[in-house]
Parts: C-alpha cells; structure tokens; sequence
C-alpha cells in the first residue's frame, strides 16, 4: 500500500502481517489439536466413571480385611517308602549285558563270574541263566564263562571279558555238522539216540563224530544206520523202510470123512483083501 500524496509504501500493521501465518498454523495444528482433546476427553469421562462405580456409597462405613494370621504348618513326614534319589552312575559302574545265541538253538546258557578252567566244575551258583536265544542282563565288566547244555550234545563253555555299559552279541555253534535225511517212503520219524529229530525228509545239525540213527515208521521195521557226521560239511542219510515179510504158515490135513473111517474099520474085522499097491512098470 502507498501513501497517496507522497506516494511512499505505508507500514503494515501487526495483523496485517502476522494474520496469515496464524491462519495457516490454525489450520495446521487445528485438526491434530481436536483429535488429541477427542480422545484425552474420551478417556477422562471413562477414569471418572470407573471411579464412582468403585467408590463405597454415602454413609458407610468402609471396612478394610484384615489379614489372617499366618499359620505355620508341619513338615510332611517322610514316608519309610520313600528313599532319596540315587546319584547318577559313573562309567565304570554302568550296568553291561550279555546277547546269547546257540546253533542249533535252544540250548541253555549259565553265566559264571570269572574264568573256570576247561573240565573244572563251577564253585559257585550261576549270576544269569536262561534258554538260547536269551539276554543276561545287569552285569559288571569284567570276565565271565558261559556254560551251554543242550540235550543230545556234549556240554561247551566260551569265555568272554565284558566292558562297563557293554551290550554284546555272543553267538556259540556246537561243533556239528549238517545232514540231510530222506526216507523211503517219507514220514519216518529220526532219533538221534532218545532224541527225535523230526520228520523225514529233513536237514539238521548232529554233533560232529559218531552218531547212531533210528528211522521209525509205522508198519515198518525200525532202520538203524552208524553214521560219521563231519564237521562243517553237509551230508545225505537214506533209510529204506522195507515191510515185514509174511511166512505162510501150512494147513493142517483135515481128518478122513465118517463113512470111510467106518467102512476101513470093517474090512478089517471081516478080513477083506486091503487094496493091492499099484505095480511098477519094468
């Protein structure tokens, strides 16, 4: 703006200069400005509402509870059941075991502590026994001698040193041999001794050496063969079961007819010529 007469700019006034700034900073602060009291009010009116739904009405007393006294109960008594938790095992104390398999199986096993010289008799009862394929369990390392025994073979023991914690597979094989048995017809039951091996046709282990088998079948005559078993060698046995032979027994001569005992009888008492014998051509 200028001054008319002497033509110079007028000085601006306070608002004049300072008005639009204040506009536009109203309306840059305005809306944040009522958003901010929206809510602060908002949240006012719900803290004065909480507190007059908690405060005691006009007139009451209000009446604090008092702490009860603390009362002091007695210790659980232990049961006499009830021990207390063994500490944890070292190494050298971690339970072993024993994994037992025979060939043929079945045999049963005793385990001895320590070594026992072969043909020296246990001094002591066994720590673990039981039937192949068996496990002896809860054992401590160190050495021990296993017994084995199986019906129709000679006993045998092994010797094995067991470490702390160990789980070991013991496999022993009687010495044996493999034989196969046939039969002639099939059906015949084997008999290594007093002990029934099965039914033919069969293959199983003998101890090695000399055996003595029976082949057994009804109507039929037992078969008895002495057989060599040869160790780790597979053999074949054959038994020919052969019927009972029949022996005709001869037919007594049946006694003369009445008639002809009679009438010989009275030939004789009359004196009648006996029948003359046949004449030989010459």
């Amino acid at each position: 703006m200028e001054d008319v007469d002497s033509g110079t700019p007028a000085a601006l006034s306070f608002w004049q200069r300072n008005g639009p700034r204040m506009v536009a900073l109203v309306a840059l602060v305005g809306p944040a400005a009522a958003v901010f009291l929206t809510q602060h009010w908002h949240s006012r009116s719900e803290l004065i509402q909480k507190l007059k739904e908690t405060q005691p009405p006009t007139g009451y007393a209000i009446e604090t509870a008092k702490a009860a006294p603390e009362v002091s109960l007695p210790a659980p008594e232990a049961s006499p059941t009830a021990t207390a938790a063994s500490p944890p095992r070292s190494v050298t104390d971690q339970p072993a075991a024993l994994q037992l398999t025979t060939k043929p199986a079945g045999a049963t096993f005793a385990v001895y502590p320590g070594i026992i010289a072969d043909k020296t008799a246990p001094a002591s009862e066994p720590l673990r026994t039981g039937t192949a394929p068996g496990t002896a369990e809860e054992l401590h390392g160190g050495n021990y001698t296993i017994f084995f025994h199986k019906d129709g073979w000679p006993d045998s023991r092994t010797e094995v040193q067991l470490q702390a914690g160990e789980v070991r597979p013991v496999e022993y094989a009687f010495f044996h041999g493999e034989v196969t048995i046939t039969s002639g017809p099939n059906g015949a039951e084997i008999l290594c001794g007093t002990v029934s091996l099965g039914f033919t046709p069969l293959t199983v282990a003998l101890p090695a050496g000399k055996q003595v088998l029976t082949a057994r079948l009804k109507n039929y005559p037992d078969r008895i063969q002495n057989v060599t078993i040869d160790e780790n060698a597979t053999s074949t046995i054959e038994f020919q079961m052969r019927t009972r032979r029949r022996i005709a027994k001869s037919k007594p001569t049946p006694p003369p007819p009445l008639i002809e005992r009679v009438g010989g009888t009275l030939k004789h008492f009359f004196g009648g010529n006996p029948t003359p014998p046949p004449r030989r051509k010459r």
